[in-house]
């Protein structure tokens, strides 16, 4: 099962240790090329140097060994978990969600030991492998849950103990702790024994991890054995990780709604006429007061339903399109709003309305923005989706199934720049300096 074991940070020190507000960062793949050139502007130790460098990834490795030898980024002394809290309100709820930064032990996906849960773009693997290759270090960790719902991590001083780390970014409070007590860490270690770990986010960045390993390794496996050798030793065969459980109450997955930016010239009535073929249509007014409807009968659509919004260009109307959820045996994947959205919806209706080929579509976590989008005639439609539960992303992983790409969206999203995990084994000479 998943081997979980504390490494010995990189963190921010010296002068850029003093503005780790101006040091952090979302994940590289939510930055758009405006919010970079914003991040690159709050300060010149932004992360997003290192993960998004404006002149390439052979410049973000050289900017991190420069940052090294100038001590503006240090080696923790000691093997550390590193206890990660984020503090964010939704519907008018406070809520914390917590977990534990660390070195995870590489696992090919086929000992179903770490579990994927989406399909991923091969470009972003291609381009994630090339940053690697030039910083040697993971900048950013995954996310990944497990299934403990005795396991309630927290600072061993208490949550009203100061955080080594204290930044709010974006509306949400983010507290680090670094755990370096024996106990502890024990403690963090049994929570996962035995158990199997769910990516929640970061795939492409688990499989750059893996490729990376294949890379120096003659394209070998990683080992598995219980003995293998440790983060210190080989740290290629880990990637940094942070973990928390399913049973979390802070944990919270939002849906992410389908933007369409060409339907391929498909027309918009006749898409409406296929769509009723297979689904139960209920059309909601173009106004404010339809839009909540809508959005308000999205919302109450019961588990056993798949059920999405529709807004179109060419519509004076919105719709709910809803049918029974399509179980199939041995396949949890059918019987998902997001399956039924891809297949019946965007492949088979817009097909049979004269779409040529797949539809163009992005993606955004704001229904509100999508609906203004489309009603200015900026896209050419959207689709509003329910979030995937997360005792079906569960269920998907178990049964070896992929979801679509971007069927998930965890909130909020871990920030960068908070801790990195090298990739190059420390020498004898430097683990004693290390360790004093």
């Amino acid at each position: 099962m998943a081997r979980f074991r504390p490494f010995k940070g990189i963190r921010f020190a010296g002068e850029a240790a003093g503005d780790m507000d101006a040091a952090v960062a979302p994940p590289y793949d939510v930055i758009s090329a405006e919010q970079r050139d914003a991040l690159y502007d709050a300060g010149r130790w932004n992360v997003t140097r290192l993960i998004l460098n404006r002149d390439g990834h052979a410049e973000a490795g050289r900017l991190f060994r420069e940052w090294t030898e100038q001590g503006n980024v240090a080696t923790d002394a000691d093997d550390s978990f590193y206890l990660y809290s984020q503090e964010f309100e939704v519907e008018g709820r406070l809520l914390r969600r917590t977990g534990v930064i660390g070195a995870l032990a590489l696992e090919p996906f086929s000992r179903a030991v770490v579990l994927p849960h989406e399909r991923t773009f091969s470009h972003h693997k291609k381009d994630r492998l090339e940053l690697t290759t030039e910083v040697r270090a993971n900048l950013s960790p995954i996310f990944g849950l497990y299934s403990n719902p005795d396991f309630k991590p927290e600072p061993p001083s208490g949550w009203d103990s100061p955080a080594d780390i204290d930044v709010e970014h974006q509306g949400v409070r983010h507290r680090m702790w670094v755990v370096t007590d024996q106990e502890a860490a024990e403690s963090v270690q049994a929570a996962l024994a035995g158990r199997q770990v769910y990516i929640a986010d970061g795939h492409h960045r688990y499989a750059t991890a893996l490729n990376y390993y294949a890379q120096l390794n003659d394209g070998a496996d990683p080992p598995s054995a219980d003995d293998a050798p440790g983060d210190s030793e080989q740290p290629d065969a880990h990637v940094m990780a942070f973990l928390a459980t399913f049973e979390d109450p802070g944990m919270v997955i939002l849906p992410t709604h389908r933007e369409l930016v060409s339907s391929g010239g498909a027309d918009h009535g006749r898409f409406e006429e296929s769509l009723s073929s297979g689904f139960e249509l209920q059309r909601f007014e173009r106004t404010p007061d339809g839009r909540g409807e809508l959005l308000a009968a999205l919302e109450q659509a019961g588990a056993a339903v798949n059920a999405f919004g529709v807004a179109l260009k060419d519509l004076d109307h919105y719709l709910l399109v809803s049918r029974p959820a399509v179980a199939e045996a041995g396949s949890p994947l059918a019987a998902l709003d997001v399956s039924a959205l891809h297949g019946a919806v965007l492949a088979e209706a817009l097909q049979a309305a004269g779409g040529s080929g797949p539809p163009e579509i992005t993606y955004t976590v704001d229904a509100a923005s999508l609906l203004d989008r489309v009603d200015a005639g900026e896209l050419e439609g959207g689709f509003l989706l329910n979030a995937t539960r997360s005792e079906q992303i569960a269920d998907v992983c178990l049964a070896g199934e992929l979801m679509p790409e971007k069927s998930t969206y965890f909130y909020p999203k871990l920030l960068t720049g908070l801790v990195f995990h090298s990739l190059e084994a420390m020498s004898g000479e430097q683990r004693r300096r290390a360790n004093g």
